[in-house]
């Protein structure tokens, strides 16, 4: 029996779980108080349950159901998340009880981070050490032409939307999380984020995009430049129009969701700026297809 671990971040099931979530983040510490409240400000703030939760769980459905349809040795498709439960080691845990003969790990993440992909391949590489158990590690997947599709199919609706006279000279701005300066750290990082930007940009038939981050929120000594500063310089250079799009995971956080979306819309506002962010990939069809034939194809 195949089992296929879809990993995550972290996917809270209630506003009640904003807490426990960061607190394991924080490695067990108390998440001061105003800390807090600006967490669960900003989780009830867009009135959706958790998009984590929402999406991942979806996504392993439909992949186990495609999955089963396209390959002859049952299959069974579990989340695991890195800050709450069901944890890899649960997930790790419940594939040896069902009789695993492969586990093959999935990061919800295109681009390859530590904390990332490298996470979850480690850790399950780890628990199954001794065992006889193949591992399939699905890495360095950025540039996976039905990943591409997806993400160039929802660039293009975005760019589409802005009113015609100002497309040719609209700009896509791809984003990532920012992270500490670290040349050696950063280095494959950095060139996924660059070398998936490019192969989108360029199936949606598009010169006018640029590399940006999100969420260093003006810290010194991190990688930019910033989504919101690369707006406001391409209006004085002349740009006539904004699409935001990110690229570190398959579904939006909270965090991505505001940063690329309310605070990127009203700094094109108060510019005068046509505006659009590009949809998440999320649980819909041509994601979870995507992701099927990626796993079929490293099985």
């Amino acid at each position: 029996m195949i089992h296929v671990i879809f990993y995550a971040y972290g996917a809270p099931t209630s506003i009640d779980d904003v807490e426990d979530f960061f607190s394991h983040v924080l490695k067990g510490k108390k998440v001061p108080g105003p800390m807090l409240d600006n967490l669960r400000t900003a989780f009830l703030k867009s009135g959706f349950p958790d998009f984590i939760t929402s999406s991942s769980g979806r996504i392993v459905k439909g992949l186990e159901i495609l999955l089963n349809e396209r390959l002859t040795e049952e299959v069974k498709v579990l989340n695991a998340y890195k800050h709450t439960a069901p944890f890899i080691v649960d997930a790790v845990a419940q594939a040896i009880t069902e009789n695993a003969t492969k586990i093959v790990t999935l990061a919800i993440n295109p681009i390859h981070s530590e904390s990332g992909g490298g996470a979850i391949h480690a850790e399950v590489a780890s628990l199954l050490e001794g065992k006889d158990i193949q591992h399939i590690a699905i890495n360095n997947w950025h540039l996976n032409s039905g990943i591409i599709s997806v993400f160039s199919d929802r660039v293009s609706r975005a760019l589409n939307w802005l009113p015609k006279n100002v497309q040719s000279n609209a700009h896509i701005l791809f984003t990532v999380h920012s992270q500490p300066v670290d040349e050696e750290r950063n280095k494959p990082y950095i060139e996924q984020f660059e070398q998936l930007a490019t192969a989108i940009a360029n199936k949606v038939g598009t010169p006018n995009f640029h590399i940006t981050y999100r969420s260093a929120h003006g810290k010194a000594g991190w990688l930019g430049p910033d989504v919101c500063a690369r707006i406001r310089t391409l209006h004085t250079n002349g740009a006539e129009g904004i699409v935001t799009c990110e690229l570190l995971s398959l579904t939006a956080d909270v965090e991505s969701y505001f940063e690329i979306g309310e605070e990127c819309k009203e700094i094109c506002k108060e510019l005068n700026l046509p505006f659009a962010v590009s949809e998440f990939p999320n649980d819909s069809f041509d994601t979870v297809n995507a992701l099927a034939k990626l796993v079929e194809k490293s099985i």
